[in-house]
């Protein structure tokens, strides 16, 4: 940014925090006194509408003078030592806005708002071939699940936010929670939140409550309220959301341990484990059968529901429990089809 324009940038209030706008010529003064040398005051007018263009001032009329401020958000990346907001900076907090998921804390997404807003405007603001390219990236790009897809359960904002604010601060949290097994009855506790995790379109919060030696998950959608507490906590040293996730496998639901598992795939049904393996040990064998995998999983709710996926283009070969489980809900499952349906 040339020195008089970034002097000129410094001189103006910032709407975000409620600057008011200054006129040309206030702006031209305030640099006399600033600035080495003595710009005109149609050079500082130009530069005002540079700034303008670059979508980082607005402007507006008092009577017949223009007045201007500085866009929300213009301040921090958008006016940083090396200039306006590059487009690749526009394009990263434009594509982050789009494909992130609720896991950006929603304090965090607000004090964004306005970087995200002025990514957007920086890439309208695009004015050939070249940068138009940066603006057309993002509709190039999408992300589909690759599971069949339901309707997600609503999450009152005001609720996750006081969740993610008190994940945040570390700061104690009264919850009351519908139970879903117990006829949703609803319980009031203050726990202790230690994270975050989002499972296929259903976000749970997990947390830490006295007198309990382990976290329990919190479904958010089946909060009944959520209040921040003055109260802290100190974050265990101990506790890595990570390890929680993948090597507890509480997300597995009901895991009962590992197996070795072995399955035979027909019409082709189990070729895409030769590029996305079901585990590091897989071995995969194509036999005159179909596909035969061999590898060490966790059994789980899980597994069971990916198994019954796959229908009758899959047969469990082991363990014994495994196969025979499977064998009778297929003979149970053959049965309610040849019943005759309801006229």
């Amino acid at each position: 940014m040339p020195p008089l324009v970034a002097k000129i940038f410094h001189v103006l209030k910032d709407a975000e925090q409620g600057g008011l706008f200054l006129s040309t010529p206030e702006v031209h003064r305030a640099l006399l006194g600033s600035f080495d040398g003595k710009p005109a005051v149609k050079t500082v007018q130009r530069a005002l509408e540079k700034l303008r263009d670059e979508q980082l001032v607005e402007r507006d009329k008092r009577g017949t003078a223009l007045v201007w401020r500085k866009r929300p958000g213009a301040n921090g990346i958008a006016a940083g030592s090396s200039g306006l907001m590059t487009y690749e900076q526009a394009l990263a907090l434009q594509t982050l806005k789009r494909f992130s998921s609720r896991q950006i804390p929603s304090l965090v997404a607000e004090s964004l708002s306005s970087l995200f807003d002025t990514a957007e405007r920086r890439l309208d603001a695009s004015q050939n071939d070249s940068e138009r390219r940066y603006r057309k990236w993002v509709d190039k790009v999408e992300v589909e699940s690759g599971g069949f897809a339901l309707q997600h359960p609503a999450i009152d904002p005001t609720l996750f936010s006081a969740v993610t604010r008190a994940l945040f601060y570390e700061q104690k949290l009264d919850v009351v929670y519908r139970v879903r097994s117990k006829e949703y009855q609803e319980k009031s506790k203050v726990v202790d939140p230690l994270g975050l995790v989002e499972v296929g379109g259903v976000v749970y919060l997990i947390a830490a409550m006295a007198g309990y030696p382990k976290p329990a998950m919190y479904r958010l959608d089946r909060l009944v309220s959520a209040k921040m507490l003055a109260e802290r906590f100190t974050y265990p040293d101990t506790f890595s959301l990570a390890e929680y996730v993948k090597e507890q496998r509480q997300f597995d639901f009901m895991v009962e341990g590992a197996i070795t598992i072995e399955l035979r795939f027909f019409n082709g049904a189990g070729n895409h484990l030769l590029e996305s393996p079901l585990s590091d040990d897989q071995v995969a064998t194509m036999t005159q059968a179909g596909l035969e995998v061999t590898g060490t999983v966790l059994l789980s709710k899980r597994l069971r529901w990916w198994l019954r996926a796959f229908g009758p283009n899959v047969q469990v070969l082991g363990p014994a429990g495994l196969r025979d489980e499977m064998a009778a809900e297929a003979a149970t499952l053959m049965a309610l089809y040849e019943e005759k349906p309801f006229s």
